[in-house]
Order: C-alpha cells, then sequence, then structure tokens
C-alpha cells in the first residue's frame, strides 16, 4: 500500500499530496510501534527465562534494517531473450544490490526535492524501474551451442591431456572432490597406457563424459592463467560440447542415476560457472545433480554393511561436493537452495588425505554405528552447528590436509545456508528488530567459532601465517569464502540513513554491523596484492568464482558511500578499495571480468554523480605507493553507455593441439586393474 501511494504523488494535486504524505507517516509510525512494543518472543530469552541477558549492544530507532522489501519480482522476465537469460535474481545476490544502490540514489534525490526526508525502505524499485539483467555480469545471455562439427570420440594427445588433468587436480580438485582423485587417475593411465600399445579398451559413455568435462575446466584455467601450451581458445567449449554428448543425451534425465551421472553432472556445473553461465546452466545442472544424489540417498547416513569406508567416503565427498557448490550458485543468484538440512544426516568428510581413507579412522572420526539418531544428526546441520553431535572432541586441532579442508569448506557451507534462511528469506519479515540483533549476533558467533576449529594452519586471521607458504592457497580460499559469509551478515545493516543521526549513532548495534560488513570486503580486496597480476589469483584464488567474490566487494563498498559524507576519511578509503577491484577486473583478461568491470565503473558513477564524490584521479594512484598508474574514470567510460555489457569477443579458428614434448605429469601404469566397476569401462 506505501508503495501504490508513493507512485500516485507523482500525478496528484497539491492538497492530494500532503494528504498521501500525511498517510504515509501515519503508516511509518504504526509500523514501528508495533515493532517495538510487541511482546517478546522465545529468541528475546536468555537462559533463565529473563530478556536482561539479551542485551547484545544498543538498538537506536534510527537504525534500520534492508528487511522490509520481500524478495518481489517488479519486472516482466518473460519480455526478451536477455531478461529470460539472467531470469530472478534475490536480493542476497550481489546483482540485486547493485542495482539497488543505483536506482536508491534516484529515489531518495526525488524523496529530498518533495520533502520526505526519510524512507523505511532501502529498495523498493516500482514497475518500469531498470532491468535486473543491466546489472548482471555474467555470460548468461550466450549461447551455449557449437556451431560446428565436433567428434565426441575424438581425445588430445597424452602430452595435452595430462596437462589438462594436472590443471583440474591442483586447481580445483581439493576444493571440489567429486572425484577420488587415486581412483581417477589410475583409470586415465590404464586407458591412455592401452591407446598408445593400440589395445584401446570400449570406454563407457559416462566415463567419456567425466574425462572430457575435466579437460575442459582444466582448458578453461590454461587460457585464464595463459599456460604457454594451452591450445585453441576455444577448446574447452569442444570439450564440453563432447562431454555433453555422451552425458547429456535424449533419455539422460529419465535413466536410472549412478554414481557417474551424478559427478558428470556435478562437473558440468561447475564447468559452467567457470565460464559464467550461471542462471540456467549451472543452476538448472546442479539441481538436477542433487535430485539424482537424492535418489540414492546420498543425503543421509550410510549405514550399509557391505559398504567399504572408501565407498561411503567417496559418496560423502561427492555430496558435500554437490552441496558447496549449490551454496556457492544462490548466492550468486539469490534464489532458494533445494537442499533442506533438517532432512540430511550425511556426515562431514572425515578429515584426511584421500591415501589415509580406512575403516580403522572412520571408526575414530565418526560414532559408531546406532550411536546417533538421523533426528539429532539434522538438528545439527539445521542450526549450524560447526560439528554435529557426537563428533569427537579435539577435531579442532586436526592435521592440516586437503581432507580437513574440505571438511571446514563444507562446515562454512552449512553456515551460509543459515545466514540465507535467517536473513534474507521470506519469514525474515516476521521478525522484530532485536530478534534480528540476536540472528545476526548468533551467526557472527558461529562463524567465530568455526575460526576457532580450523587446524591453526588455515587460519588466515593467525599473523604468525603470514609469513608461512604452506597452506597459502587453502588460507585464502577459505578466507574468501569467510568474508563473503560475514558480508552476507552484516548487509541488512548496511543502509541509508539519516544525516542528522549519523554521528551520534556511532556505537548502535546497526552501525557495528554495517562497518563490519564493509571491513570484510575490504579483507577481500587486502588479499590481492596492490598491483594486480591476474597469474596471483589463478594460482592462489578462487578463479572459478573470483569475480562474484570481486563484485560482491564493489557492492558493499558503493553501498557504504551513499552512507558516507563525500568529505570523510572513509569515505576515500573506499573509493580506493573500489578502484582496486576496477584495475583488477581490467587486468583479468576474463569475458566475465570484462562485463563486471564495465558494470562496476558505471555504478560507480552514478553514485558520484548523484553524492558529489570527485571521481577525478580515482583510478590513479601516486607511483611511491608501488600501485597501478593508468587512465581516469572519464577516458575509462568513453563511449560507454550507462550499465553497457560488452558482446564477448569472437574467438580465433580452432587450431590442431600442438604434440611438442612435454614433461610426464603422471608416473607409468602399473599394470594393476583398477575397472572393476563397469560404470567407467566395458568388460
Amino acid at each position: 500500500m506505501a508503495i501504490l501511494l508513493k507512485d500516485l504523488r507523482s500525478c496528484a494535486n497539491a492538497d492530494d499530496d500532503a494528504r498521501i504524505v500525511e498517510l504515509l507517516d501515519a503508516v511509518d509510525e504504526e509500523i514501528s510501534e508495533f515493532r517495538h512494543t510487541r511482546a517478546p518472543s522465545i529468541a528475546d530469552m536468555d537462559a533463565s527465562g529473563s530478556q536482561e541477558g539479551c542485551e547484545l549492544g544498543a538498538w537506536d530507532q534510527q537504525d534500520e534494517l534492508d528487511m522490509e522489501s520481500l524478495d518481489l519480482l517488479d519486472e516482466d522476465l518473460h519480455i526478451n531473450d536477455r531478461t529470460r537469460a539472467t531470469g530472478f535474481v534475490g536480493r542476497n545476490s550481489e546483482v540485486q544490490w547493485l542495482r539497488a544502490v543505483t536506482l536508491a540514489q534516484s529515489e531518495r534525490t526525488d524523496e529530498e526535492a518533495s520533502g520526505a526526508f526519510w524512507r523505511k525502505v532501502s529498495h523498493a524499485p516500482g514497475i518500469g524501474s531498470e532491468q535486473i539483467s543491466s546489472y548482471s555480469f555474467w555470460t548468461d545471455g550466450e549461447s551455449v551451442e557449437t556451431n560446428f562439427f565436433v567428434d565426441p570420440y575424438e581425445l588430445p594427445p597424452l602430452e595435452v591431456a595430462e596437462r589438462l588433468l594436472g590443471c583440474y587436480m591442483s586447481k580445483v580438485h581439493d576444493s571440489f572432490p567429486i572425484l577420488m582423485r587415486k581412483t581417477f587417475e589410475d583409470q586415465f593411465r590404464k586407458y591412455f597406457t592401452a591407446r598408445q600399445n593400440g589395445n584401446a579398451p570400449r570406454l563407457s559413455p559416462k566415463w567419456q563424459a567425466i574425462l572430457n568435462i575435466v579437460f575442459a575446466i582444466g582448458a578453461k584455467y590454461s587460457h585464464l592463467s595463459k599456460a604457454s601450451w594451452r591450445a585453441d581458445e576455444r577448446d574447452h567449449i569442444i570439450y564440453q560440447a563432447r562431454a555433453r554428448a555422451f552425458g547429456l543425451k535424449e533419455g539422460t534425465l529419465t535413466n536410472h542415476s549412478d554414481v557417474p551421472q551424478i559427478q558428470s553432472l556435478g562437473l558440468l556445473a561447475f564447468y559452467w560457472l567457470c565460464v559464467g553461465q550461471v542462471s540456467r546452466s549451472a543452476w538448472v545442472i546442479i539441481g538436477a545433480a542433487l535430485r539424482f544424489a537424492y535418489t540414492l540417498g546420498f543425503h543421509v547416513r550410510n549405514e550399509d554393511p557391505s559398504a567399504t569406508a572408501w565407498k561411503r567416503e567417496t559418496l560423502i565427498r561427492t555430496w558435500w561436493s554437490l552441496y558447496s557448490l549449490e551454496r556457492t550458485l544462490s548466492i550468486v543468484t539469490g534464489r532458494p537452495s533445494m537442499i533442506v538440512d533438517s532432512c540430511c544426516s550425511v556426515p562431514l568428510p572425515i578429515p584426511v588425505t584421500e591415501e589415509q581413507i580406512s575403516d580403522e579412522l572412520e571408526a575414530v572420526y565418526r560414532p559408531r554405528k546406532g550411536s546417533l539418531s538421523l533426528t539429532s544428526m539434522s538438528q545439527g546441520w539445521s542450526s549450524g552447528m560447526v560439528d554435529p553431535p557426537g563428533t569427537p572432541v579435539g577435531l579442532g586441532t586436526m592435521e592440516a590436509n586437503s581432507g580437513s579442508y574440505f571438511r571446514a569448506e563444507a562446515q562454512l557451507s552449512i553456515i551460509t545456508q543459515t545466514i540465507l534462511k535467517s536473513l534474507y528469506s521470506a519469514s525474515a519479515m516476521t521478525r522484530s528488530l532485536r530478534e534480528h540483533q540476536q540472528e545476526m549476533n548468533q551467526l557472527g558467533q558461529r562463524l567465530d567459532r568455526w575460526v576457532l576449529s580450523l587446524p591453526k594452519e588455515f587460519n588466515f586471521q593467525d599473523p604468525v601465517n603470514k609469513t608461512r607458504e604452506a597452506f597459502a592457497r587453502e588460507r585464502m580460499l577459505l578466507g574468501f569464502q569467510l568474508c563473503g559469509a560475514r558480508i552476507l551478515v552484516g548487509r541488512p545493516c548496511l543502509v541509508t540513513r539519516k544525516p542528522a543521526s549519523r554521528e551520534s549513532n556511532e556505537a548502535s548495534f546497526g552501525r557495528r554491523m554495517s562497518s563490519s560488513c564493509i571491513e570484510a570486503a575490504k579483507t577481500v580486496v587486502d588479499f590481492l596484492p596492490d598491483e594486480p597480476n591476474a597469474q596471483f589469483i589463478y594460482d592462489q584464488g578462487p578463479w572459478w568464482c573470483i569475480v562474484h567474490h570481486l563484485m560482491q566487494a564493489v557492492s558493499v563498498f558503493l553501498l557504504g558511500l551513499s552512507d558516507i559524507p563525500s568529505t570523510s576519511q572513509d569515505s576515500e578509503s573506499l573509493m580506493l578499495y573500489t578502484k582496486k577491484v576496477v584495475w583488477w577486473l581490467q587486468s583479468m583478461h576474463d569475458p566475465v571480468a570484462e562485463r563486471a568491470y564495465h558494470v562496476a565503473t558505471s555504478s560507480f558513477e552514478t553514485v558520484s554523480r548523484r553524492y558529489g564524490i570527485g571521481a577525478s584521479g580515482l583510478w590513479r594512484m601516486d607511483s611511491t605507493q608501488g600501485s597501478v598508474v593508468e587512465s581516469a574514470l572519464d577516458s575509462m567510460m568513453a563511449g560507454h553507455p550507462a550499465q553497457f555489457v560488452p558482446q564477448s569477443t569472437p574467438v580465433a579458428s580452432y587450431a590442431a593441439y600442438s604434440t611438442a614434448p612435454m614433461s610426464a605429469t603422471f608416473a607409468a601404469y602399473s599394470g594393476a586393474s583398477v575397472f572393476s566397476d563397469n560404470n567407467y569401462m566395458a568388460k
């Protein structure tokens, strides 16, 4: 009703306008009174039933939360191919934040001019507002079909195949262990050795699909990192086309599910994320993979007496790989997860390397059969606990290895889902400001406990680790995820406020949470050297979703700039951080990063123009600071209209693989049989 009244003001006469203003003021007063006088709920009580224990910090009446606008659809997504390609984007996505901060400036200016100085809702764009697709930097609008013939049975030379597999295993596998490394590498060696000897066995189509998707991901990485041995720019497209020919043929979605099918779909979803096809491709494919995983019971505790520890752990790591990837895509798109944590009882991965997996170690790290009910397990997940009930004490001091790293990643994914459910779902609208304060405080404490549970080598906040090279990549990967979670916790408090109340409320809970959100975004940028070097992030960081992390930080900086006087030191700091991100985006030479670069600079230009923030020299830093000196904003924006998203650059023609000698990545095949399952190779 309030939004309708505000829309009517534009066509009302002076008397009607005054009456509408009175009605809006009355509505705001009623809402405020209801929120601050309602009976205390269970969430407001401490263990003794008293409200006194929940005084977590002063909540000033001027504090606002960006909770009052539900996820809603305020545009026609069916209007053209571009809007359909982007689809619905929810309010926990940085794409929606960029749109919100840009449109909020226009709304705020209009309201100040008409005397309505303050808004309750920080963003509630009405019908006719700029479409969300104008702010998306993903490549969903590009076709995923190949317009040339692809032979699905063709394979690269051994040297190239080893390089591609090596890229995947070294830069993806530990974060996404949907395959068991030793098993897959043994299968790879056996096949290519037999192929060289002229007696290659007949391969299962599902294994060929997996192999080609692994090649596609490795090929994409080789181009991003500018590897000297990389092939034609289209090779990753060709590999994925071959994989789809084997793994996504007609009837695939109606066949009975099995492990290779689930793994191939999960890998394909990961590939689509790598190339920026997040909406229709990655999102849809990960959904299919999870449906198949549910069909085979991956989400519950496996107590099959015939299953070995190795088999159980394979299924567990496959599930958590899908789980973590779907969480990332939920954040990127702002769409709700299809996983119901309260229905899941699958244990966390055991914190050991794949080579160490055994029945004995499984017994150490997991309770014995029947010692936990499914209810207690599911309650542990849904409450966002770091470890489920019954987990052995002392795992916070576990050894740092690939297994404990992935376990930590899975734990953080669980907490992140709790954040999304608590702060960004429709149910969040039913809670009071006090309940939201308690929720955010508890979520922050869970993240703190997660940090304390890490092996010390994984804690990027520990000053001792800054000089250690061991596990530096794991620290950075977990650091990006942690900062992203902290940003999500504090983002609802990052809203426009009355300038008059700004100085008096610095100690309020809302102000402290918004500051923590900005600090988390700064930490993301601080992970990167001042001098842009794309190779650094491709070697050390989450290269498959790095643009998401950087644009999440940029959107927070822009929201912060709209809340800070343009003459303050904080404003200058945020501008410098924004500049650093923009320069990194430009240095990455990636289609998704290029799109993000234009969206970021365009959005900043809008904010700076409306708030009088000087853009002169923003993209130029003093050379004595060791940073890059380049063109100013005007030259960067020349020729690009607001929200311009460039089309992808046509790729060069496909060239044959180079057969130049390369060092072997893997040891020679020992001759031992590794294909005991006919899912992979026909007998």
